[in-house]
């Protein structure tokens, strides 16, 4: 039998208590959580040393100020936050494709477009971060870390420069492709 297991009296366990216990202790492979020996899971002052993002009682924000106050703290644990981590691993969620020979003479204004609704979406929602942006002259490829932020970087695109859009998701799938065409 399992240590650990809360039980109303001395009985044995049922499987289905056993089998709770077990899946309430399962390790995900691809998020190995060493935080539970350490104690670190645990609400409290997480801050992330790439991103400046704070987390308190366990919510993650954005703020730059409260940053430079609590970064000497002692009580203050230096993580990595949601958002770095799947940059990190290469955990993306969404790809947004954009072609369109407009991007070749327009490029400043559609780079700015793209960084600029990332700030929008990370003001709201810290994980939502953009991995990476490709530049193929005519096209580009550009990586999230949200479906739902690649969503929205295809929609300003049709609605600041025209064209078509297509969204493609796939059900059960945390996954987007988001293709935006516009001819000439």
């Amino acid at each position: 039998m399992p240590e650990g297991i809360p039980l109303p009296g001395k009985e044995k366990p049922t499987e289905r208590q056993v089998r709770r216990w077990q899946l309430g202790r399962a390790e995900d492979w691809f998020f190995p959580r060493k935080d539970y020996e350490k104690g670190l899971d645990k609400p409290g002052l997480r801050i992330c040393p790439r991103c400046h993002a704070i987390s308190e009682e366990k919510r993650w924000y954005f703020d730059e100020v409260r940053y430079e106050q609590l970064k000497s703290r002692p009580d203050a644990h230096f993580d990595l936050c949601p958002g770095c981590l799947r940059i990190e691993r290469q955990m993306y969620s969404g790809e947004v494709r954009l072609r369109s020979p407009l991007l070749q003479t327009q490029k400043e204004q559609a780079l700015h477009l793209i960084y600029h609704t990332e700030n929008e979406a990370k003001a709201s929602n810290p994980i939502a971060r953009l991995a990476s942006v490709e530049d193929h002259g005519i096209e580009m490829r550009v990586l999230t870390t949200t479906r739902w932020l690649a969503v929205r970087i295809g929609k300003e695109f049709e609605k600041a420069f025209g064209g078509d859009l297509e969204v493609q998701s796939l059900p059960r799938e945390k996954f987007a492709r988001v293709f935006w065409v516009r001819e000439a």
